[in-house]
């Protein structure tokens, strides 16, 4: 099935690129290793780690030009480590998304096509993960979220990424918990952990054992504020990654 482009999140941090006029694209490699020894009566080569790379580019026009070429600026070598991520269809949850952990900008390319406007490029390198995405859009009230199936049951754990895009008032531990369960109604689900936040920002954790095929969020506390803006990205080892 296709997905209309526009139905595509692309954030950097806290801050969502995610326009008409961008355009994104990842590629992941597994990297040739030797492994020949003294006994080898050939070369020998393995597979080392899968990284990834988030390349972009969009067209931009006055005051978000500059802001743009900043927020990618700043992150272009930097030893401090970014979080890029795309939900690649945003009409629903549950669909598919890549998250680059520890991510560094690896070159920025700008152009000028037309009189006025700007053609930013740019590309991130890092780890990469494969999830599902669990929450994207406005959070103003407590509660249980939207019950995701996954492919399959995962027994080793996984990582949540939550992308707190921005915040309405002032947020004060809000909270955020993931469940799972066997049961598509949720009705004995299980705690698999929680992130507080206080402030904008990527916020992770980290889940150990087994992740049932039913999952979900749980909005436990919104911090005192009246409401934030995020997503949230969750990667299950060799399940959805």
């Amino acid at each position: 099935m296709t997905v209309k482009a526009y139905n595509g999140r692309l954030l950097i941090d806290e801050f969502d690129f995610s326009l008409d006029t961008f355009a994104a694209s990842i590629e992941v490699t597994a990297e040739a290793l030797e492994s020949s020894n003294w006994q080898s009566t050939a070369m020998q080569y393995q597979p080392d780690a899968a990284d990834g790379s988030l390349s972009m580019t969009g067209y931009y026009t006055g005051n978000d030009a500059g802001d743009i070429y900043q927020e990618m600026y700043s992150r272009l070598g930097t030893e401090t480590a970014a979080y890029a991520a795309w939900l690649l269809n945003t009409a629903a949850l549950g669909n598919p998304a890549y998250v680059l952990d520890t991510a560094w900008g690896s070159n920025i390319t700008i152009d000028t096509p037309v009189n006025d406007l700007l053609k930013f490029s740019a590309t991130f390198d890092g780890i990469i993960s494969g999830g599902v995405t669990l929450l994207d859009g406005l959070v103003d009230a407590t509660g249980n979220g939207t019950v995701v199936t996954l492919p399959g049951a995962g027994t080793t754990g996984g990582t949540a990424f939550l992308f707190v895009r921005s915040i309405t008032g002032t947020a004060v531990d809000a909270i955020v918990t993931i469940e799972c369960d066997t049961i598509a109604g949720m009705t004995t689900p299980t705690d698999k952990g929680s992130i507080t936040f206080s402030d904008i920002g990527v916020h992770t954790l980290t889940i150990s054992g087994t992740v049932e095929t039913y999952v979900r969020v749980v909005i436990d506390d919104l911090g005192g504020a009246d409401d934030f803006t995020a997503a949230l990205v969750l990667c299950v080892n060799d399940v959805t990654m």
